[in-house]
């Protein structure tokens, strides 16, 4: 009887521990990623305005940052993001969103302030964005082109001005061939959606 009672629990270990491994995996495989369709979700600003992603398809490419006021990793990238603001608004549109995880909008305004940040930064109250987008860390970067698609998750280029082109080059629904939207060597077609 002990042999069988031991046997089981070593079958029920295993079959948690497949369990597991799958919801783990299943979850990766969510995350929106390189050559997918960027989800669209609406945020309220620090300054009280809407951001909606979708307003920026056909428009401009978009630099949507996931950050923290603890996290110094993030810290160091305010610099690039204040150039980037002060330099090419008119080719790419930054949105940097606090994950809301041991934080608040007042650390936040305080972490405005401080760093003097003259980019647009929101809060994700309940972390629904967040969420969306599959982040665990931050910083988590994406870069969003004009046509909606996810060019870059984490890995975006230091220097972005060589690669705006690239990412504002609108695929329209007349054109037949096929474009390269993805950051691989593969075609990807409007219809595909992901690459």
């Amino acid at each position: 009887m002990g042999e069988i009672v031991k046997l089981l629990k070593q079958y029920l270990i295993a079959i948690l521990m497949v369990s597991l491994t799958s919801s783990v995996a299943l979850a990766e495989d969510d995350e929106p990623g390189e050559g997918q369709i960027a989800p669209d979700f609406t945020i309220t600003q620090m300054d009280g305005t809407q951001f909606k992603l979708s307003d920026y398809r056909g428009k401009q490419a978009v630099y949507l940052v996931f950050w923290n006021t603890w996290c110094t990793y993030c810290m160091k990238k305010i610099p690039k993001l204040k150039a980037a603001q002060n330099d090419l608004t008119d080719e790419i549109k930054i949105i940097s969103v606090n994950t809301g995880l041991k934080d608040s909008v007042e650390k936040s305004l305080v972490f405005q302030k401080r760093f003097e940040i003259n980019y647009p930064l929101a809060f994700d109250h309940g972390k629904k964005v967040t969420d969306l987008y599959g982040v665990w860390g931050t910083p988590t970067e994406f870069i969003i082109d004009i046509n909606g698609i996810i060019q870059h998750r984490d890995g975006v280029p230091d220097l972005l001005e060589p690669q705006l082109a690239h990412w504002n080059k609108l695929i329209g629904p007349n054109q037949t061939d096929t474009t390269q939207v993805a950051t691989g060597n593969q075609d990807c077609s409007e219809e595909a959606k992901t690459c």
